[in-house]
């Protein structure tokens, strides 16, 4: 890329980053005075990846530890551009942070927790095994968005070429199961509880992400990089809290109702849901600097980043690992 073309590409991005940062601030307004010690954290979606977050605030964990805090759920993009600019105080959505950071924003990851997205891949009834889907059409949410390069780290970790696949992007997870259902495709990337609600009709499920171990962290926190100098008290606590969450997300009935309730599940869905999300948290909050290089990588690979990138420039521990000294084995 020439130095005109790149000039042009990053006033480009920074010209959006703008406009959403625009839009973001007339949809949730500037503090109030009283609102000033008001925590924000920015969700992308009411998803399971997220189930901490979400469990944290309904169930008072954050006002456990003395803090107000206020979820808003933004999209990826605007979510990048609110943290940057200092609209929001957390992102939950890690990796959209990650590949901002790659692109010269000031943004580091201090937590991860969940590991890997809830995704599967599902087949029609007459497949029985993931190599029989060579050469056959399988449906995702977006070409290079996050379902596409999990599906093809699945294919890849299982022993399936996965540029053998045809992918097929349909928009969202209901019109691939739509897809699927019609026959319009062989088979479909879907998450929890599509999944489970497919294989219930007859359909075959090949494999998900825990089981071909493709951690790709779609939830932590996230922050700017002048927070870590400026306010690292609050980031303890908020990293604190989220220990906590992430181990009551693990465990028990309450979370199971919760989900019910929330994602509007039978009882039989929310505890099936809550038993498939348990392998993915992480109760450190820390995932190896090296899984998160291979999600650089393979970011990289598929045209998501443009350049490679190092997980430890990104990835900050320094304050989680001040808070695990302190926290009591349980």
């Amino acid at each position: 890329m020439t130095k005109t073309l790149r000039f042009f590409s990053a006033r480009f991005a920074l010209e959006g980053a703008l406009c959403l940062l625009g839009l973001f601030s007339i949809l949730v307004g500037q503090p109030s005075a009283q609102e000033a010690k008001k925590v924000r954290i920015g969700y992308s979606a009411l998803s399971l990846s997220f189930l901490p977050h979400l469990f944290a605030r309904d169930a008072g964990v954050f006002q456990k530890h003395g803090l107000t805090v206020e979820l808003i759920q933004i999209a990826g993009p605007i979510q990048v551009a609110a943290l940057a600019a200092g609209e929001i105080d957390f992102g939950a959505a890690v990796s959209p942070a990650l590949f901002a950071a790659v692109r010269g924003l000031p943004l580091r990851g201090v937590m991860i927790t969940v590991k890997t997205p809830l995704f599967y891949i599902v087949a029609e009834p007459g497949i029985k095994r993931i190599q029989d889907l060579v050469g056959k059409k399988v449906a995702v949410d977006s070409i290079g968005a996050l379902q596409y390069i999990a599906a093809k780290a699945m294919f890849k970790k299982k022993g399936v070429n996965p540029e053998q696949i045809s992918y097929i992007q349909t928009g969202s997870v209901s019109n691939s199961m739509a897809a699927l259902s019609s026959g319009a495709v062989n088979g479909a990337l879907l998450s929890i509880p599509n999944n489970v609600i497919m294989t219930q009709k007859g359909f075959n499920q090949m494999v998900s992400t825990p089981e071909a171990g493709v951690n790709f962290p779609p939830a932590g926190l996230s922050v700017h990089a002048n927070k870590l100098q400026k306010d690292p008290a609050q980031i303890k606590r908020v990293l604190q809290a989220m220990l906590d969450a992430v181990a009551l997300s693990a465990d028990g009935a309450a979370v199971t109702s919760y989900i019910q309730r929330e994602w509007k599940l039978n009882a039989r869905l929310a505890e099936e849901s809550q038993r498939q999300m348990r392998p993915t948290l992480v109760a450190t909050g820390k995932m190896s600097f090296e899984e998160v290089q291979e999600f650089l990588d393979a970011a990289y690979e598929n045209g998501q980043i443009q350049q490679k990138a190092s997980a430890k420039n990104l990835m900050d521990y320094g304050l989680l690992d001040d808070v695990l000294k302190t926290r009591r084995p349980k």
